[in-house]
């Protein structure tokens, strides 16, 4: 009988992201199947090891040593895993974190990684250089060294064939963990229309377009037809609060729950600039059955069917966004329909059942 893979998963994110709902995820569907062993940094990321079997190796303790200790520190932790507990597979989920590769395999283990972002592709600007070009440019040259990387859609793999022979490249997409029940329709949709934004506040999110859309809207017909919840936090938070006023806008900063802003929203937005791999907030509206509106990036149209269960519009023009949310506003009925799309599609395609059997048969678990 052949032995359980032993792996050991690693995340030096300093605070909680996407990239840590998703390894959430990961260690409940993967702790039937292996022995998982979890290096983190962040305070914040937290696994509940009665319900999952997984054990925590905490490096808080190194949180404000930088990556110059941190990545030795780990080399360091994954070879007295390898000698103590023979782990057979190293799992990096960050950026910083592919410099592990080489190590793994030196050390007798499988490298494996996930691409939550597509790569950059526009040459950085000059200033660009010194805080955040190095990461991207590292993360090409050692993503090589991977035995395999999983991909989150397809567009992050088309982006990594770059510096990355395609063999080597997964396409595993996101999942909703446990599909929440559908919502019954509300007698008061519609007026105002309320829409909703989830994610981090900065810039290449584009919160700002939707209040673009929805001055322009205002600017039209007088009439406050639309409101706007902002569910998140950022750098950008005090700017957009100025930008929004004398429109219907209320931000609630960031929420460990967000279920109740989905149930209470009519349209779910996500106007994104990009990069992006495959959008969590995306597919928790989509499982809610919450009509979308979604910018056209290549991950919206996959997950969408090329805009068959969302609407779509330019990515980072407001004046289309407008048209579309027009659209909603005018043809009440499209609601409903989109709604459904959108939860028929994450049944489909957005699973555990659907991802469990992908790293099965990818893993060889």
């Amino acid at each position: 009988m052949n032995r359980r893979r032993r792996i050991a998963l690693v995340d030096l994110s300093t605070f909680f992201t996407g990239g840590q709902a998703y390894l959430k995820s990961l260690v409940s569907l993967l702790s039937g199947e292996a022995d998982l062993w979890l290096l983190k940094l962040s305070p914040e990321f937290t696994v509940d090891t009665h319900q999952t079997s997984v054990r925590i190796v905490d490096l808080g303790f190194a949180l404000k040593w930088g990556r110059p200790v941190q990545i030795p520190l780990c080399m360091l932790v994954l070879a007295w895993l390898k000698i103590r507990r023979g782990i057979d597979t190293v799992w990096v989920n960050g950026y910083p974190e592919i410099a592990l590769m080489p190590w793994a395999r030196t050390i007798g283990c499988m490298a494996v990684a996930t691409r939550h972002l597509t790569l950059i592709t526009d040459k950085p600007k000059w200033h660009w250089i010194r805080n955040g070009w190095r990461v991207h440019f590292v993360y090409e040259l050692l993503a090589r060294t991977a035995d395999k990387i999983v991909c989150v859609s397809e567009a992050v793999a088309e982006s990594l064939k770059k510096c990355v022979r395609p063999e080597k490249l997964v396409v595993i997409q996101n999942w909703i963990p446990v599909l929440p029940e559908l919502m019954p329709p509300a007698s008061n949709r519609g007026v105002p229309l309320r829409l909703l934004f989830v994610g981090r506040l900065i810039q290449l999110k584009g919160a700002s377009l939707i209040l673009d859309a929805m001055r322009e809207l205002n600017a039209i017909d007088g009439l406050r037809r639309l409101s706007l919840t902002v569910v998140g936090d950022g750098e950008e938070r005090d700017v957009l609060e100025k930008h929004a006023a004398n429109l219907n806008v209320e931000f609630m900063g960031f929420q460990t729950d967000t279920s109740s802003f989905y149930r209470q929203a009519d349209v779910f937005v996500n106007p994104s600039l990009g990069p992006e791999g495959l959008p969590l907030v995306s597919l928790d509206a989509m499982s809610y059955g919450l009509p979308c509106i979604f910018s056209d990036l290549p991950v919206h149209k996959e997950i969408t069917g090329d805009g068959r269960s969302a609407l779509l519009f330019e990515s980072g023009n407001p004046g289309d966004l407008k048209r579309t949310i027009e659209m909603l506003l005018e043809a009440p009925h499209l609601i409903k329909k989109y709604g459904r799309l959108a939860r028929e599609a994450v049944e489909a395609n957005h699973t555990p059942e659907f991802a469990h059997q992908r790293y099965v048969e990818e893993l060889g678990l």
